[in-house]
């Protein structure tokens, strides 16, 4: 069980071409990829991310035991999506996630 959790929705175009491109850009920093249906599972030391596809944008959610690895890999994610998308909203904001990943559907942010 992961010690620190955080989810972000994303508004991008093209979700899952994003996911995958960014799966792409993040590969040299992770341990492993997976993928579990339509998400993407990146695994870090200490702390992993899932990277899910939805109709209006992206879902992130990262997990993390160790806090400064855990801000690392939201940050590589958020660094790497300016790179490859438009992002529609102002800023990525991170909220605080319980442990049942995604609750909402991501039709509405």
């Amino acid at each position: 069980m992961y010690k620190h959790i955080a989810e972000a929705f994303v508004p991008v175009a093209h979700a899952r071409c994003v996911a995958e491109q960014l799966c792409t850009k993040c590969c040299g920093y992770c341990l492993s990829m997976d993928a579990a249906g339509a998400d993407k599972l990146l695994t870090f030391e200490d702390a992993r991310a899932i990277l899910r596809p939805a109709d209006a944008g992206l879902q992130m959610r990262v997990e993390g035991q160790n806090l400064v690895v855990f801000c690392g890999v939201r940050m590589l994610l958020q660094g790497q999506l300016s790179t490859l998308a438009t992002v529609k909203a102002k800023s990525v904001e991170w909220q605080p996630a319980g442990y049942v990943p995604f609750e909402t559907d991501g039709t509405v942010p």
